[in-house]
């Protein structure tokens, strides 16, 4: 009990409040809040188009109008550029995986430079993903979905980034594949990292997943936690994305 009103005290390590964002003239978030603990994933799900995946990419920076506030350990994050921002320890895995075609797997692997005290080095990653270290020398471009998946994740580990944000991590994998991304999110979990995951995918997002936050139209409309939820609120989670 004692960790836990510890753990509400502490301030969060991401505070997203009010969050805007404009695709040219079309306004597409309309007021996105919410806050991530040190060490909790939470996942953010909504029926396609509602704004999840444009959430994590205005919080990295990466779109050009956007207004509100997101804080990161005590400092605003809202006017930096995206590289201002990876530098203050946020690892972003896009969801079409960002593997540089004319580069080898570990070329790839080595390419961002260490950001945080959090970067796993090559065997802790090879523990994690075995897969890699055999494609060492593999083209990127040349790997399956599930393995180029593990590769964008694994660049973001190595960078030492302690807040990664991971948009739909399962798209198109076989199952296999999504049973090591989700064993590895439980790994991560336990080593203190902080996980924003976009996922469709409602049974692997709630093995991995301490908070759901539903968007609809740009905003933030239902939250709940998922441990000890009853039935009811994952039935309420299928209503909303109308499984």
């Amino acid at each position: 009990m004692g960790e836990a009103v510890q753990r509400q005290a502490e301030a969060p390590l991401l505070a997203v409040n009010d969050l805007h964002a404009w695709y040219g003239e079309s306004h597409v978030l309309h007021g996105i809040s919410f806050d991530v603990s040190r060490g909790q994933v939470i996942s953010l799900t909504g029926r396609n188009g509602v704004g999840k995946s444009t959430t994590l990419r205005a919080i990295m920076g990466l779109i050009k109008k956007r207004t509100g506030s997101v804080v990161l350990e005590d400092a605003e994050t809202i006017r930096l550029k995206s590289r201002d921002i990876a530098r203050r320890g946020v690892g972003f895995v896009p969801e079409h995986r960002g593997i540089f075609a004319s580069l080898s797997v570990h070329e790839n692997l080595m390419l961002p430079p260490v950001v945080g005290k959090a970067s796993l080095s090559r065997n802790e990653i090879f523990q994690l993903f075995p897969n890699l270290e055999r494609r060492m020398s593999s083209q990127g471009t040349r790997l399956s979905g599930g393995e180029q998946q593990m590769l964008a994740i694994a660049r973001v580990l190595r960078a030492g980034a302690p807040l990664v944000l991971l948009d739909e991590p399962t798209e198109g994998l076989a199952p296999v594949i999504i049973e090591q991304i989700g064993a590895m999110l439980r790994k991560l979990r336990e080593r203190g990292y902080t996980i924003v995951l976009v996922e469709q995918n409602v049974q692997f997002a709630w093995s991995v997943t301490d908070c759901f936050h539903v968007i609809e139209h740009g905003r933030v409309v239902d939250s709940f936690q998922t441990a000890g939820a009853a039935g009811s609120d994952i039935g309420r989670l299928k209503r909303y994305l109308g499984v």
